[in-house]
């Protein structure tokens, strides 16, 4: 019995340690995307629609909806491949599928603020 439970303990543990995609230290903090906009000249994404960009955004950030992105609309946004890039949107799943999207494009330098609410003023 004790066998069976220590097996099943352990299958739990692997499963659960797999399936996290984006964790809270993937995430850069509220400092340090602050400074590096301020210090770097690091662009500020929102990866939401249209709609809830223009409903409200954080101060200084440009658009360019996750489900927009290639390599002709980060050109429009992002100058080089190099460029320091921080992304967020509503709760963070987007942010993380254009973190993914801008570095499959080649990006070197993106940074995942997560949710919007994680932006402290």
């Amino acid at each position: 019995m004790k066998k069976v439970f220590f097996v099943c303990f352990i299958m739990i543990v692997i499963i659960c340690g797999c399936s996290s995609n984006n964790t809270n230290s993937d995430l850069i903090s509220y400092i340090d995307a602050k400074e590096m906009i301020i210090n770097d000249g690091a662009i500020l994404i929102d990866v939401r629609t249209e709609d809830e960009y223009n409903e409200e955004h954080i101060s200084g950030a440009v658009l360019l909806d996750v489900n927009n992105i290639n390599e002709d609309s980060a050109k429009n946004v992002i100058n080089t491949l190099d460029t320091e890039v921080i992304v967020y949107c509503k709760s963070g799943n987007r942010s993380n599928q254009a973190k993914e999207l801008l570095e499959d494009l080649g990006y070197t330098k993106v940074y995942d603020l997560g949710a919007m609410s994680n932006w402290e003023e």
